[in-house]
């Protein structure tokens, strides 16, 4: 569970602003503070989305009250920003798939036509530098 300092939320301390999410469960004293620690009801699991979606502490405030006081609504907005979060790691998982210009990483490729290489061929010859090559960068030029 995510535990909140009082005194480190009060003070705004830099690194956590109150929250812990990293605290063994049966702790209760601040590791920066001292303070006693009280147990919010948002999991660790919670915690995590949440902060993935902002890292503001007034949003994630607002998320805890939430909870307290509508739990559907607050299991409504949690499945939203799954959601989201999938959608994102989807996008993210296909374009690390697509194939990249070794030279300047670019995505803005395409494959260099039978008719391209052939053409290069005829008029350069042995000099031309589309033989053995697949695809033409659109941006740097080069082939590979």
């Amino acid at each position: 569970m995510l535990k909140l300092c009082e005194n480190c939320k009060k003070n705004n301390e830099p690194t956590f602003h109150g929250y812990i999410d990293w605290i063994k469960a049966d702790c209760y004293k601040c590791p920066i503070c001292g303070n006693e620690l009280i147990d919010t009801i948002i999991t660790s699991e919670e915690y995590e989305i949440i902060d993935s979606v902002s890292d503001d502490n007034f949003f994630l405030d607002a998320m805890v009250a939430l909870k307290e006081k509508d739990p559907i609504e607050f299991q409504l907005k949690m499945s939203q920003f799954k959601s989201n979060i999938h959608q994102t790691q989807s996008t993210e998982q296909q374009e690390s798939h697509l194939p990249k210009c070794p030279t300047c990483g670019s995505t803005n490729i395409k494959p260099i036509s039978g008719t391209e290489r052939a053409t290069s061929i005829i008029g350069l010859g042995i000099f031309s530098k589309k033989i053995n090559k697949s695809y033409k960068c659109l941006n740097c030029k080069h082939t590979w």
